[in-house]
């Protein structure tokens, strides 16, 4: 089973978060468990912001450290304003 969880700096990004929901994927799905971060696109005017490199990297380190799969979404678009979610953000 995919879990989808967007990856926002300083919200969910936290190391015992991704403790924590490895853990409970694992003790609920077993290895049918994969997590798939999406790193948050920025947009003009959110207070969100995506989550440094460093801290995804550690994010994915921590929730296969508890037997769950984990694989981050690429991204792209980003640089141009138009990857997901940003196009919405430029038209209203």
């Amino acid at each position: 089973m995919s879990i989808e969880y967007a990856l926002i700096r300083d919200v969910n990004d936290q190391p015992w978060r991704a403790d924590l929901l490895g853990k409970r994927l694992h003790r609920v799905l077993g290895p049918l468990a994969h997590v798939n971060l999406i790193p948050l696109n920025p947009t003009p005017g959110s207070d969100w912001d995506a989550s440094p490199k460093p801290v995804e990297r550690e994010f994915v380190k921590r929730v296969r450290a508890k037997g769950v799969s984990c694989t981050v979404r690429d991204t792209r678009g980003r640089e141009i304003s138009a990857a997901c979610g940003q196009l919405a953000a430029v038209g209203g």
